[in-house]
């Protein structure tokens, strides 16, 4: 089994070994069928996730990844899926690569000429090479327990030392968001939508080899389900904006992301 490797907006078509006979788990597979690339990309093109990403998202990944960056420094985007971060990334760093199992999810990347897109899991096939950032979005939330140790113990592996991972969950459990998911979780006796608190994320990056630098709430504004889908879009900038000034503490936010240190 050949691993693709693209680079550019199309990309060229390179071999690299091959990770055949790894088990994949349910989170790995279920990014990995006919067509999940496409569905996915519709989620950011409109509504309140497109709304969240453009007017918020997006422009704090830049912030924080500008003064890191450099035509000397590299980005490793781990899990980069369709490439939303991986494109932010390809302007202000000499090199970046971005990785994820799902070829589905890699056909739809749109990618600077300076990004490498490689299909690969580097929980079991890693690069030779370390990045000074690793990047990581939308990942940790919904994956297995196992697979979030291995992960971090995979980006760890790919960081210079002292290099930093820059990473988010979008269901923080101490949002008013995240307290009706936990409290339907109960109710119904199973996991209808994953939750992880800041102090729940601290403490797995602290227990495999990170050190917590900055955390960031955002999106104040939770999204309630099929309800008033357009005020929502409108208001979720502003909403931000009005909480930020009035010193809102992460907790209530119903994203945060995190800058870590590697030890």
């Amino acid at each position: 089994m050949e691993v693709v490797v693209m680079g550019g907006s199309r990309g060229d078509v390179l071999t690299e070994r091959s990770f055949e006979g790894s088990a994949y788990s349910d989170y790995r597979s279920s990014h990995q069928t006919p067509g999940y690339g496409t569905d996915y990309t519709k989620t950011f093109c409109s509504g309140y996730y497109a709304a969240l990403w453009l007017r918020i998202e997006r422009p704090l990944v830049e912030g924080i990844l500008r003064p890191l960056g450099g035509p000397g420094r590299s980005c490793l985007d781990f899990a980069c899926g369709t490439g939303r971060v991986t494109t932010v990334a390809g302007p202000l760093f000499g090199e970046v690569v971005g990785v994820d199992v799902s070829q589905s999810m890699l056909a739809c990347a749109r990618v600077p000429g300076n990004v490498k897109l490689v299909k690969a899991d580097l929980t079991v096939a890693p690069l030779s090479r370390r990045f000074d950032v690793v990047t990581a979005f939308r990942f940790f939330l919904n994956a297995e327990d196992t697979l979030r140790r291995d992960a971090l113990s995979a980006i760890h592996e790919h960081l210079n030392d002292g290099g930093l991972l820059v990473s988010n969950i979008h269901m923080n459990a101490t949002s008013p968001a995240g307290l009706v998911c936990r409290f339907l979780n109960r109710f119904q006796g199973r996991v209808v939508r994953s939750t992880l608190s800041i102090h729940a994320y601290r403490q797995m990056l602290a227990s495999n080899g990170f050190v917590v630098e900055r955390v960031i709430g955002y999106g104040f504004l939770p999204r309630p389900g099929w309800l008033l889908p357009r005020l929502c879009e409108m208001l979720v900038g502003p909403v931000d904006t009005i909480c930020r000034r009035a010193g809102v503490p992460a907790r209530f936010a119903q994203n945060f992301l995190v800058v870590a240190r590697r030890r």
